[in-house]
């Protein structure tokens, strides 16, 4: 070997060398940069202010970000009742934390233009906002099926004004010249939300729900169906009357004919 050769390949073992050491060293920062393995256990603060919380995450090297926010009267203003990920979840360093609070007051709705709307085009465009229908009252006109008011507790309300969202409020609805004879719809295996929606097109109004167990929360509500109704589908009611609805979520009773409940004693249990 020569002379120029021994010193290529001297060279080149140098070079070898230094890319290795240079390869674990950036390695080593990489690992150190992102705590590889070093997880964080995330504290629980739900029911702290945000302010508190910041404590915690400073401390445990945590980021936090509000994404949303809820009103409830029950709890604290600026409250956090929610985070994402949940308390005792493993993250690494500078993970940020969701946080959903509590509003510091209840947020209002602008109520809409709904007079001379019809009732169902009434009723999408308040829920759009974030109001709710709790009853619909018909009076005499001579147009059916017009909005001619708004009522929330009793009042009647002009658009424009400002109401807590989720309020229930009260349509007032047109009668119009006809006796205002409907047959009441069938709403077996509907939920709540379906037979509400389906009671309101045929110009009836939502009245007792009775369940056979009571739901744990409002998310098992969801998974109840209609399983009675007074009065039955088909019977000949009133326009504005309210029909009482049963709920349940076995599967025996839904799929029993709804004459079932038409016996002696299921209407002196009724009455």
């Amino acid at each position: 070997m020569t002379h120029n050769q021994r010193r290529i390949l001297k060279n080149l073992i140098i070079f070898i060398v230094l890319l290795a050491v240079l390869i674990i060293i950036v390695l080593a920062g990489l690992r150190k940069y992102t705590h590889h393995n070093e997880l964080i256990v995330v504290p629980d603060v739900t029911t702290l202010t945000v302010e508190d919380a910041s404590v915690f995450f400073e401390k445990k090297g945590l980021r936090y970000k509000v994404v949303d926010s809820l009103y409830f009267k029950s709890r604290l203003p600026g409250s956090i009742l929610e985070q994402k990920p949940a308390p005792g979840s493993k993250v690494k360093q500078n993970r940020f934390i969701f946080l959903t609070i509590n509003a510091l007051s209840d947020e209002k709705i602008i109520m809409p233009n709904v007079k001379d709307f019809s009732q169902r085009q009434a009723i999408a465009t308040l829920e759009a906002v974030g109001l709710k229908i709790a009853d619909i009252n018909y009076v005499p006109s001579e147009y059916r099926d017009l909005v001619m008011g708004v009522r929330y507790n009793g009042n009647n309300i002009e658009a424009g004004s400002r109401l807590p969202k989720g309020s229930m409020i009260t349509l007032v609805v047109g009668q119009g010249e006809s006796d205002g004879d409907i047959l009441a719809p069938g709403l077996q295996g509907m939920s709540l939300s379906e037979a509400i929606d389906a009671v309101h097109q045929v110009s009836l109004n939502l009245g007792n729900i009775y369940y056979d167990v009571t739901p744990a929360d409002a998310e098992d509500a969801k998974l109840y169906r209609v399983y009675r109704q007074d009065p039955i589908s088909g019977t000949t009611t009133n326009m504005g009357k309210k029909i009482d609805l049963w709920m349940t979520t076995d599967v025996n009773l839904l799929n029993a004919p709804e004459e079932v409940y038409e016996t002696e004693e299921s209407s002196e249990f009724i009455e």
